[in-house]
């Protein structure tokens, strides 16, 4: 199956940093810079999906007396005052320890779209699936090199519109290559998968989505944001605007 020109982008703040206002600000010039989707990660104390610029971010936030429920109220304004999908990013151990189903009912309630829980087993995810499904809530699969044809099938029948593979094994903020070495993994699992692609892990640069386009369908766009959070803590929504439109500027 062929695709038109990759112009779908999917940007990534972490909740509360470097404060509350602050990251609602960034997620606001993200979205107006042309993202569809938005991610709003909870931080979390050990996010072993992550590099060092996320991890870094999630620990100041934390360290800022982040709580949950001040990610729900970032989800709340975003998701009121923007057209973007506002999509949840965490741990399962938030999700357990607020309660796997008053965390979905409260997601619902904030106007989040979907949720991705990286280290959630689709084998073990206590009902999460199901309950999410109860308010019309996605959950993202998460598709990483190793997988076999039938895992990929397998998290392909789940309701959600298109699924998130991981470029390369490792964490996020390195930089990925472009490659025929990636364009052979995009294809395989797109050979094995009925649903759209969004591609994410090292993403950060419009070079590297203008090489992307007709591969897939959504380029994912993370650390590159937080460090360009770290960069401007003045005017921040403005610089952010920037980045995102000129990421997609080809």
């Amino acid at each position: 199956m062929k695709n038109k020109k990759t112009n779908v982008l999917m940007g990534h703040i972490v909740a509360g940093y470097p404060t509350k206002e602050m990251s609602v600000q960034a997620g606001f010039g993200i979205c107006k810079g042309g993202a569809k989707y938005l991610e709003v990660q909870f931080p979390f104390s050990d996010p072993n999906a992550d590099g060092t610029i996320i991890e870094s971010a999630c620990v100041e936030a934390l360290k800022n007396g982040f709580k949950i429920e001040d990610g729900f109220d970032i989800i709340k304004n975003l998701s009121e005052n923007t057209s973007s999908e506002i999509l949840i990013v965490t741990y399962a151990n938030i999700v357990y320890s607020y309660g796997i189903k008053n965390f979905v009912k409260r997601a619902k309630q904030c106007g989040a779209k979907g949720i991705i829980v990286p280290d959630l087993p689709f084998e073990e995810d206590e009902g999460l699936r199901k309950f999410a499904l109860e308010e019309e809530i996605k959950v993202i699969e998460l598709i990483a090199p190793g997988i076999t044809p039938e895992r990929i099938k397998k998290l392909s029948k789940t309701p959600s519109d298109f699924v998130y593979v991981v470029a390369r094994t490792g964490i996020t903020g390195k930089k990925t290559h472009i490659n025929q070495d990636l364009f052979e993994w995009i294809e395989f699992v797109r050979s094995n998968c009925n649903k759209k692609i969004a591609l994410g892990f090292g993403i950060n640069s419009n070079s590297q989505i203008k090489a992307l386009q007709g591969k897939v369908d959504i380029v994912v766009v993370g650390s590159y944001f937080v460090q360009k959070i770290t960069s401007h803590k003045k005017n921040i929504q403005s610089f952010l605007q920037k980045y995102a439109t000129d990421l997609l500027s080809f």
